[in-house]
């Protein structure tokens, strides 16, 4: 990625236990991961992408273990991207 901003995101996440594997970012519970394809993110979008996400498993995370990490993943990504546009 082009966008200055991709290194400050990849850093923050790998400093909050994200691992960075064959260009590819794996979140700390590995319920999902993604690939640094795009020379313009639109890091806003991506946000309110994964914080719709964040808010939709957060109804399950007592329910079922796997919501649990899942949301536990997401908003550790919402919180990095939150920290990225701040800037």
């Amino acid at each position: 990625m082009q966008d200055a901003r991709w290194s400050q995101l990849k850093q923050i996440l790998v400093d909050n236990g994200w691992v960075w594997r064959e260009d590819t970012l794996y979140a700390p519970r590995e319920t999902m991961w993604f690939q640094t394809n795009s020379a313009n993110p639109d890091f806003a979008m991506f946000r309110d992408r994964m914080s719709l996400a964040a808010d939709a498993t957060s109804q399950n995370i007592d329910l079922d273990v796997d919501h649990g990490a899942l949301h536990s993943d997401l908003v550790s990504l919402v919180e990095a991207l939150d920290a990225v546009l701040e800037n």
